[in-house]
């Protein structure tokens, strides 16, 4: 859809007021005036203006709208499950298990003289990254090879840490000393060797057997892989990290080595499992680690629009989006050459969206047989999630047993070792695609009767940002078909485009890559809607049916901020969230327009802008 198109929606041609669909939109207005705090200025804290009133309008109820949508999804999904499915009657007692309960018939043998070995048997029920992280992946030069990617554990690991040290103090095991030891030893051996971006070698069996001779890898992947180790390839980074904590763990007492392992297991049950048992934190415990299944019963069962208008809305806004990039290129802002644009387009127009994460396989056969190896249990909830993690664990190696282990894209889902399911859209570089979970669907953050204006700015400003994603220092490195490429590497080189990191990089940021995808998201979500260059000076603007106060650039952009309103979360992977939103509306040149701001008292640093073009003379001048 061309911007003049949705321009000529709002823009002044008399004073009636636009019709909608004035239910949802009118109820999306509400929402937007119930958390306005308006003893703020919008001009110095724009967060704080449209969000400030967020915990008092709904009485703290949910912490922010994913809890919302959430709970929404939860409770659709109860009633669907107690009206269609017979349950254990509520009376029957559920057999927990005491703190540090294992099921013996997987942990009797662990006390063996191998620390790999042991380390796979927990592998195996899913624990992941306490000396290494070891999962599978697509190969870096072929999106479709699946390989075993070895690493050192993720700095986010040291959580994991800390609560098992407390885990071991509440139960005063008297080996206090010695586990707190080797922590501390990993702790220091990771500091040592961590890098920002590593090193990755490709290796066969053999040649990591050769190279890093300090782990016996041959007993850790015959017990995790059932033997099947023929034609398996290794990416593997932090090589000498690895080759040192191969000595270490040699080094460190058999059973100092179990009682660590057994205390991180413990800390992944008790992240994994619900806070606390009642029908809807089971619901997105399931869904967590049950994600083709609860995602199947979903989208067959409760969400209804998925044929009808949710998914062409969906792609309107999202071709709309990859239009107005192509407007980008065509200006070529970072002066890229006929090569390096090439490169870029061919990416943006092979990019596709999907919405829900489910694969294209839709047989009964497939999904009849996805789970089959699964034995959950009745009564013992312990053991039900001790066997989701397993399963997740098998599935996610399954691909190595298929011929050269080449990805079935057909049958492919996002499957990976969360504890909390996903609910935002999500972009993966190999894929080149963007997943809208089917969750995410629901009031306030979409709904297919809404008005344009809130569908652009919210979902629109979302998926921009996943787009976005594709062309940030680390997402440009890859190709259409999700391979590295030196093309890539040469773009994310040029001067032009190192200048554009710098500038987003001078006020600090806890994840540069997301600085980006918000800064370019909102500008590029701000154009699809309004058009390159608007200036909201130059035009009148009829009120909306549901809206006579904002007008549509204001109201743009306070819905935008929904998305991010609730009460400020910790900061994790992104900046906090009213950091967020302050700093992409200090970067949307029209910001400051839209809001009639008064000229700074101090010079402010000028836009970062990366792909977008430079700003015309009409909207420089007013």
């Amino acid at each position: 859809m061309e911007w003049c198109v949705l321009l000529c929606a709002f823009l002044l041609l008399g004073f009636v007021p636009i019709q909608a669909d004035v239910d949802q939109s009118t109820l999306a207005a509400l929402q937007i005036h119930k958390n306005l705090n308006r003893s703020q200025e919008a001009c110095s804290n724009f967060w704080n203006y449209a969000c400030g009133n967020y915990s008092a309008s709904d009485g703290a109820k949910y912490v922010d709208n994913f809890e919302l949508v959430e709970d929404q999804y939860a409770q659709a999904m109860v009633e669907f499950m107690e009206g269609d499915l017979e349950f254990v009657d509520s009376d029957v007692q559920l057999n927990e298990g005491p703190a540090l309960h294992w099921p013996e018939e997987d942990f009797h043998s662990l006390e063996s003289n191998e620390w790999a070995l042991e380390t796979a048997k927990f592998r195996r029920h899913g624990l992941n990254a306490v000396f290494f992280d070891e999962r599978v992946d697509v190969a870096y030069n072929d999106s479709l090879r699946s390989v075993v990617q070895l690493k050192m554990p993720a700095p986010s690991s040291s959580y994991s840490e800390r609560r098992a040290l407390q885990l071991l103090k509440l139960h005063h095991s008297g080996s206090e000393a010695e586990v707190s030891r080797l922590v501390e030893q990993l702790r220091q051996l990771e500091a040592k060797h961590r890098q920002e971006e590593p090193l990755v070698q490709s290796w066969t069996l053999a040649d990591l057997e050769q190279k890093i001779p300090q782990i016996n890898w041959q007993a850790y992947f015959h017990e995790l892989l059932s033997g099947h180790l023929n034609g398996v390839l290794f990416e593997v980074s932090d090589v000498d990290y690895l080759r040192e904590l191969g000595q270490l763990l040699g080094n460190t007492s058999r059973s100092t080595i179990n009682l660590y392992l057994r205390l991180r297991l413990t800390v992944l049950l008790k992240q994994t499992g619900p806070a606390r048992r009642c029908p809807k934190t089971c619901i997105h415990h399931m869904r967590a680690l049950l994600p083709l299944g609860m995602n199947y019963l979903y989208n067959r069962y409760v969400y209804k629009n998925r044929n009808l208008v949710d998914n062409i809305q969906l792609l309107e806004i999202f071709d709309s989006l990859k239009g107005m990039f192509g407007k980008y290129l065509e200006a070529n802002r970072l002066q890229l050459s006929p090569a390096q644009l090439s490169y870029v387009r061919e990416k943006l127009s092979t990019m596709k969206l999907r919405v829900g994460n489910l694969p294209e396989e839709t047989s009964p056969a497939f999904y009849d047989s996805h789970y089959e190896s699964a034995n959950f249990s009745d009564y013992h909830h312990l053991d039900n999630v001790l066997e989701a993690l397993s399963l997740r664990t098998r599935l996610q190696h399954d691909v190595l047993r298929l011929p050269h282990s080449r990805l079935d894209l057909r049958r492919y889902y996002v499957n990976d070792d969360v504890v909390k399911a996903r609910t935002s859209p999500f972009y993966e570089n190999e894929r080149n695609t963007i997943t809208v979970p089917l969750i995410f669907l629901q009031f306030p953050l979409f709904d297919h009767r809404q008005h344009s204006i809130f569908q652009y700015s919210l979902m629109g400003g979302v998926l921009a940002h996943e787009l976005s994603h594709a062309f940030e220092h680390e997402g440009i490195l890859f190709d259409a078909d999700g391979n590295e490429s030196p093309v890539g590497l040469q773009i994310r080189d040029t001067k032009t485009f190192q200048n554009a990191i710098k500038c987003a990089a001078q006020t600090p940021a806890v994840s540069l890559k997301e600085r980006l995808a918000d800064l370019n998201g909102l500008q590029l979500a701000y154009d699809t809607f309004f058009g390159m260059d608007h200036n909201s000076q130059l035009y009148t603007y009829r009120p909306y049916a549901f809206e006579s106060e904002f007008q549509a650039p204001q109201l743009f952009h306070l819905s935008y901020a929904q998305f991010f309103c609730g009460i400020l979360p910790p900061v994790l992977g992104h900046d906090r969230d009213d950091v967020r939103v302050n700093v992409n509306v200090a970067n949307l040149r029209q910001f400051s327009l839209d809001f009639k701001c008064s000229p700074p008292a101090v010079e402010s640093p000028p836009v970062c802008e990366m792909w977008r073009p430079t700003a015309s003379s009409t909207l420089v001048s007013a």
